[in-house]
């Protein structure tokens, strides 16, 4: 499956390349178990919500032994989500929001605007 269009929607300038390389992979690697269980999505833009929730809620905890690999995977999904341009309901379908009042550093991470 092609990332290309949705790797332009995500700004990683201010990642060192290292950092750039595993966010990639771990996108990547989401991606690339969505396509294996579900032949029929071929492109990103076909990736459904129930599709991202079969990667969070079956494939993750079957194949993540570190409490901190499922975090990374997630926010690789949570990035992938925003970049495709889903509504931010998907994020809390998938327990990925933020509540508005938690604080915590801001994301070195940014998606770009789409047009629409």
């Amino acid at each position: 499956m092609q990332l290309d269009r949705v790797l332009d929607n995500l700004d990683f300038r201010r990642l060192q390349p290292n950092e750039r390389k595993r966010y990639i992979n771990r996108i990547h690697n989401v991606v690339v178990v969505i396509e294996k269980r579900f032949p029929e999505v071929v492109r990103p833009e076909q990736i459904k919500l129930k599709h991202a929730q079969y990667f969070r809620n079956e494939w993750l905890p079957n194949h993540s032994a570190s409490e901190r690999t499922r975090r990374e995977h997630m926010r690789a999904l949570g990035l992938l989500v925003m970049a495709l341009g889903r509504d931010q309901s998907w994020l809390g379908a998938l327990g990925i929001a933020q509540p508005k009042g938690r604080g915590g550093r801001p994301t070195s991470v940014g998606v770009k605007k789409q047009k629409p």
